[in-house]
């Protein structure tokens, strides 16, 4: 077993190592090599971004019926911004894909996506005619589109609330004090962002005026969820939080708080520090438990409700990826970085779970179809493959190189 203390070393090398791979991307290299785009499906068609930094359309009533791989992309559009320089190139702006480590998000009609290159795009489904947002900095997280707005953060610690066409001036600009790679929740009028600032900030969707915000001791870097009145999120300082959301009350007083008046703090209902790395990734409610992965290999079960902790599994690699419920099979899946995707019954949790191994580094966010039960894993290896599980079976339906 490893000391605390190296275990905090091996955690700042593997932060290190991350970075240094999107700085590369951010400096002289021509080409991205590296990205971990979640799928997402609508309509029978699946959205990734690919490793050739496009996003891809894959028509699944094509590949069900076993037509032709060279029929399965319905679309593919490049990630592509000409004069697209400053933070993201050594010298003049290049017109060349970039990657993306963003998921997909759908709305109004459009697909949205943010790119390494500091853009937000939308390509409409039915024409893929494109528009785009430049944010002046790279996006990490994941945009998600609520109430009608386009809401992202960039790593200049900007946060940005976009019309859905993407072509006028922003709504608002909330900044914060350092990168925000972590992808936002929007609940009750209320969007919560975590930054590098260690700070999880509540923001009015309307007004963008700070209702509040709440310290950790390290980077957020993970998404919050919203329960019931309650948010739960994880941070670098390998503590997880409950904290009470906004309340209708706290809104309006941030709409009418004046310029220079203080700003209220949060303070947490519960805090688990057991845990022996960071949290990276946004938590799952069920059955009156949060189900969140760790860095330090695990999976926790923690009780809604006052934060104790019910059960924990160790994977054999840091866990990256949002555990997923699947309903018709009462199960849970977590990815692993080990290259598995583990199979836990969260209703005999004395018991082994089963793995479908993919051999290769799980990053990126599970996709679940609830009513076909399959399983959509974006796995990072050399190859950059998107696999299709059947998960009752554990088989391997389809693979496709992204």
């Amino acid at each position: 077993m490893f000391s605390s203390n190296k275990k905090s070393r091996l955690n700042k090398i593997f932060l290190l190592l991350l970075l240094s791979s999107i700085l590369l991307l951010a400096g002289c290299t021509r080409a991205p090599v590296r990205g971990w785009s979640g799928p997402i499906v609508s309509d029978n068609v699946l959205y990734v971004g690919s490793i050739s930094g496009k996003v891809l359309a894959l028509d699944l009533l094509k590949i069900r019926d076993e037509e032709p791989e060279s029929e399965w992309v319905k679309w593919g559009q490049d990630l592509e911004s000409p004069g697209a320089g400053g933070f993201l190139a050594c010298s003049a702006r290049v017109s060349t894909p970039m990657s993306t480590y963003s998921t997909p998000a759908i709305g109004g009609g459009k697909v949205y996506v943010g790119g390494y290159d500091g853009y937000i795009y939308s390509f409409r489904i039915d024409d893929q005619s494109m528009n785009k947002f430049d944010t002046g900095s790279a996006i990490v997280g994941s945009p998600i589109v609520a109430d009608g707005t386009v809401f992202v953060g960039n790593s200049d610690g900007k946060f940005y609330a976009l019309d859905l066409d993407l072509n006028r001036e922003p709504k608002w600009v909330f900044p914060t004090g350092d990168k925000i790679w972590s992808t936002p929740a929007v609940d009750n009028g209320v969007v919560y962002v975590g930054s590098s600032d260690h700070k999880l900030y509540a923001i009015d969707i309307e007004s963008g005026e700070e209702i509040w915000h709440f310290e950790t001791q390290g980077a957020i870097l993970s998404t919050p969820l919203v329960v019931d009145g309650t948010i739960y999120i994880g941070s670098c300082d390998n503590n997880f939080y409950a904290i009470d959301a906004a309340t209708e009350e706290e809104r309006r007083a941030a709409t009418a708080r004046e310029k220079g008046d203080p700003i209220p703090s949060r303070e947490a209902k519960w805090v688990f520090d057991e845990a022996g790395n960071w949290f990276w990734t946004k938590a799952l409610f069920y059955n009156d438990e949060i189900w969140v992965g760790c860095l330090d290999h695990k999976v926790y079960a923690l009780n809604a409700e006052g934060g104790e902790k019910a059960w924990e599994y160790e994977t054999g690699g840091r866990v990256c990826t949002p555990p997923v419920f699947m309903d018709n099979l009462d199960i849970i899946l977590v990815g692993s970085e080990d290259g598995n995707v583990y199979i836990l019954d969260p209703q005999d949790l004395n018991s082994e779970p089963k793995t479908i191994s993919l051999g290769a580094p799980i990053l990126a966010p599970l996709y679940a179809d609830q009513e076909k039960g399959i399983l959509y894993v974006h796995a990072q290896n050399g190859s950059h493959m998107l696999y299709a599980i059947e998960v009752e079976t554990g088989d391997i339906i389809w693979d496709y190189f992204v």
